[in-house]
């Protein structure tokens, strides 16, 4: 299990993100690098490598102007990229014809997120067009509950349901983030759902889970690994110090290990 850094992304300067309210976002602040989402990349890419995490190591960017609609950062995504970093970007995609304008960009996975994306049929066309490894689903919650109508759009409202249908589509990355949770510190809340995520697909073991928020130390990364996911996206416990290049090191991702059965932190 490796960890991916979180690079929240406002007007072209880096933000702290806090429980999925945009409209209270800050510039990050009190460190050397300041607002310079530049600076972050260099400083996370140098601490995974201190960390043995892969080469090259992965950044995780949400470009949240391009998620509420306005054009993408394409050429700062091309500054980081040229970094040396996988750049893995949340911009809103709503069709295929956001696409291409990031892979020039040199954007390596494509966040395609239940909050953005128009359905089922958008998602298939994204990955007829970017290809299966290229493409990330992203299940957006907020306090457990998906994000937008899905009900509408994709049939149901259920989050293992709609997983199980951005699989059906061909999806093989699949992102489970509670908004609610994001630079609280409380834990992803997601453990049961990424368990039966993973106990759902036995046929697929080609199938990469991702979690994401709330993550506040290495017990954290320790659950989430006995979840059997495959990467965690950690944006604050990175910044401000609460996990150390030690705590980053690949865990490997055990089914032998205990389930964390019906925990939600």
């Amino acid at each position: 299990m490796r960890v991916i850094p979180v690079l929240d992304l406002k007007a072209g300067l880096a933000v702290a993100a806090v429980a999925g309210e945009r409209e209270r976002y800050g510039l990050l602040r009190g460190t050397a690098e300041g607002c310079n989402p530049l600076a972050w990349a260099r400083r996370f890419r140098d601490q995974m490598l201190a960390a043995e995490q892969p080469d090259p190591p992965a950044l995780y960017v949400a470009d949240l102007d391009a998620i509420e609609g306005q054009p993408p950062h394409l050429e700062l995504l091309s500054s980081l990229a040229g970094l040396g970093v996988s750049l893995w970007v949340d911009a809103g995609v709503r069709t295929a014809d956001d696409v291409p304008p990031l892979l020039a960009a040199g954007v390596e996975t494509i966040i395609v997120g239940l909050e953005t994306v128009s359905g089922p049929d958008a998602l298939a066309a994204i990955l007829d067009d970017a290809g299966t490894e290229r493409v990330c689903f992203g299940l957006d919650l907020k306090h457990r509950v998906p994000l937008g109508d899905p009900e509408r759009s994709w049939g149901t409202d259920d989050p293992l349901g709609l997983a199980a249908r951005a699989i059906e589509q061909g999806v093989r990355k699949v992102l489970v983030l509670d908004l609610a949770r994001i630079g609280t510190g409380q834990g992803t809340g997601t453990d049961t759902l990424l368990t039966s995520l993973r106990d759902a697909f036995p046929s697929i073991p080609e199938l990469e889970l991702i979690a994401g928020g709330g993550i506040s130390g290495p017990a954290d990364l320790d659950r989430l690994a006995r979840c059997r996911v495959d990467a965690v996206l950690v944006g604050s416990a990175l910044r401000d110090g609460r996990l150390r290049v030690s705590d980053l090191r690949p865990r490997t991702r055990s089914a032998a290990e205990a389930s964390p059965g019906s925990s939600t932190s």
